[in-house]
């Protein structure tokens, strides 16, 4: 297979059924389609199986205990065939030429790694025909530092909107299993630190729909806070940074902990792997700017 599709699901029968039939309508067709149940309690199984009976593209893989969305989608790389990738959340659909488009694009220039394209946001239908969601600064071509500097903001990529070749994994590695939350973010930014090209293609006809889904890991905002520091801690010790990029990970660090400590908002979570050394270089950062932050709180509120 040239593409191998992953679709990791916990409990999302009652969205799972769009995801697979945007699968299926596909108007590249060498694809397999590896839907990773991380031991769901609804209707997941059923549904699911329909697909499955009717085309044998679609493989179902259940996991016997809950393991969290990363170790799902990393048994869904370990069962992959294909030279290229294409992530899809249970909850969200592609567009029906995304794979023919964004294949042929890689295909056509070998230095691109990744390339992605436009969203849509939506509730009941997806209208793919609307304008796109990505705003201009999200809109990247490059790699390395450009790349990484830009994902030090915020997370930039959707996961379904991309597809890569499947060799980073080999050099990158899969997501954290730890991380429940935040994953795609600090696995976009070890990718970058490696040096692979992104590439966004601004082609319509490449767009993905992204559901408006309260029970989405995304919609936990307490959660996906408390995960920003680890996310940070993890990426300082295992990513290729610069100089430059891993002081400003400490500066983002120091200031986003004492917003946590002196604002009280929220707990701040210290990864045990590789916490000593790394916390040395917090805590001296974090003195040299204690005398500044509260200028720079009243900047921010200025602002």
């Amino acid at each position: 297979m040239d593409v191998s599709i992953i679709i990791p699901t916990y409990n999302y029968g009652e969205f799972i059924a769009d995801a697979l039939r945007s699968v299926e309508r596909q108007t590249y067709v060498d694809w397999e389609c590896l839907i990773i149940d991380d031991a769901s309690t609804d209707a997941t199984t059923s549904i699911v199986s329909e697909f499955v009976h009717r085309d044998p593209r679609f493989r179902y893989i259940r996991l016997e205990k809950n393991g969290g969305v990363s170790e799902a989608r990393d048994r869904g790389f370990a069962e992959a065939h294909g030279e290229f990738i294409q992530m899809i959340d249970a909850d969200d659909v592609i567009g029906p030429q995304k794979l023919e488009v964004q294949l042929a694009f890689l295909r056509s220039d070998p230095k691109v790694d990744l390339v992605y394209s436009d969203f849509v946001a939506f509730d009941g239908k997806p209208d793919l025909d609307a304008s796109g969601a990505y705003r201009m600064d999200e809109r990247l071509s490059g790699a390395g530092d450009a790349i990484v500097a830009r994902l030090l903001r915020g997370n930039v990529f959707r996961l379904n909107t991309v597809l890569f070749r499947s060799s980073v994994l080999k050099k990158v590695g899969g997501f954290v299993t730890g991380f429940r939350y935040a994953e795609d973010w600090e696995f976009w930014l070890r990718v970058a630190s490696k040096g692979y090209f992104f590439h966004f293609l601004d082609d319509p006809a490449a767009k993905s729909g992204v559901r408006h889904n309260p029970r989405s890991l995304s919609s936990d905002r307490e959660s996906m806070s408390d995960h920003y520091l680890p996310v940070l801690q993890h990426v300082w010790c295992h990513a290729d940074l610069s100089l430059e990029h891993r002081l400003r990970i400490l500066f983002r660090y120091a200031m986003y902990m004492l917003d946590r400590i002196v604002l009280r908002k929220g707990r701040v979570i210290i990864l045990p792997k590789g916490r000593w050394p790394f916390m040395l270089f917090v805590i001296t950062t974090t003195g040299l700017l204690l005398p500044v932050y509260p200028f720079y709180k009243l900047q921010q509120l200025v602002r």
